[in-house]
């Protein structure tokens, strides 16, 4: 998992700090144009050159703690995911692929972040087969797992955890 500068809570504080900031600005682009609906305070008209340095300060820190927060559902949530039992499952797992297929890749990714509860990949190109060619063609990426196909398409995470969960350590 890459690591981060800032926790959950601090990437929620940069977006109130990065839309405050903004906030201001708007307005203050809002009282150039037509003046807003209610009165400012005195230093706003004052020090205005100072207002917009601050406002502008504040959105782009905020910004900054934005995009480097975590990315994740899990690492917002602050959680890594890890079987009740640990251990590895399934004797065999392959993924039957193909050259330039973006779902190939992101399913083969998204099963190497389970490498401690799975087997080697073993990644096979169905073009380099016609009988592979026909039976899987446009169904790429097919998992396959002991013999038997479990996700054809794109693989869901969510149904990966539970297959996990759902089968003991071999």
């Amino acid at each position: 998992m890459p690591s981060h500068r800032f926790t959950p809570r601090q990437a929620q504080l940069g977006t109130l700090l990065f839309a405050t900031g903004f906030g201001i600005l708007a307005m203050a682009a809002w009282d150039n144009s037509s003046g807003l609906p209610f009165a400012m305070p005195p230093f706003w008209h004052n020090q205005r050159a100072l207002c917009l340095l601050v406002a502008l300060g504040v959105a782009a820190f905020g910004l900054f703690v934005m995009t480097n927060g975590p990315t994740t559902t899990d690492e917002r949530h602050g959680t890594l995911w890890k079987p009740t039992q640990p251990g590895r499952r399934f004797r065999s797992l392959i993924v039957y692929s193909r050259n330039g297929c973006h779902l190939c890749d992101e399913s083969i990714e998204l099963l190497q972040r389970f490498s401690t509860c799975l087997p080697p990949i073993q990644d096979i190109d169905i073009d380099a087969d016609p009988d592979l060619q026909r039976r899987f063609n446009t169904e790429v990426p097919v998992v396959e797992f002991d013999g038997k196909i479990r996700f054809k398409g794109q693989v869901s995470e969510l149904l990966l955890r539970r297959l996990i969960e759902g089968t003991p350590p071999a």
